[in-house]
């Protein structure tokens, strides 16, 4: 996509902090990181997908490959690790370019992950109506 800025990063039309790289993927450091004392680091397929719905199976597995690769370095040194994945704006995707930020994680590190309120089923009947309407779905 020729207005992406990850696009141009893959193409290396911007400069990144790239820290891994293959064939099918890419990881590099967001330049507005949740962190202050781990960065956060972005991963994503080189071709551009929008939404993890649309990811070509054999590119999603290589990204999953690519974000298990950088969680093992990151938890070296990181006490913890978030990893986030959005979908669509109302769902915080500010770039139409689906990818994972990997977010370390350190005790009183201040950073906030978006939290909900938990709410409970009415009853047994409710939880089985979104359950069926997830599979009709399928």
């Amino acid at each position: 996509m020729n207005d992406c800025i990850f696009c141009k990063i893959i193409k290396k039309e911007i400069p990144a902090s790239i820290v891994y790289e293959d064939s099918k993927t890419i990881a590099f450091l967001d330049i507005a990181p949740a962190s202050p004392k781990g960065g956060h680091t972005l991963v994503m397929s080189k071709n551009h997908y929008e939404l993890i719905s649309e990811i070509s199976d054999e590119d999603v597995k290589a990204v999953i490959l690519t974000v298990k690769k950088l969680s093992k370095a990151l938890l070296k040194f990181a006490e913890g690790l978030n990893i986030i994945q959005n979908n669509k704006r109302v769902a915080g995707q500010l770039v139409p370019h689906a990818h994972f930020h990997l977010i370390p994680r350190f005790v009183g590190d201040g950073i906030t992950v978006e939290k909900w309120s938990a709410h409970k089923y009415k009853d047994s009947k409710e939880i089985e109506e979104v359950a069926a309407k997830i599979k009709k779905l399928l």
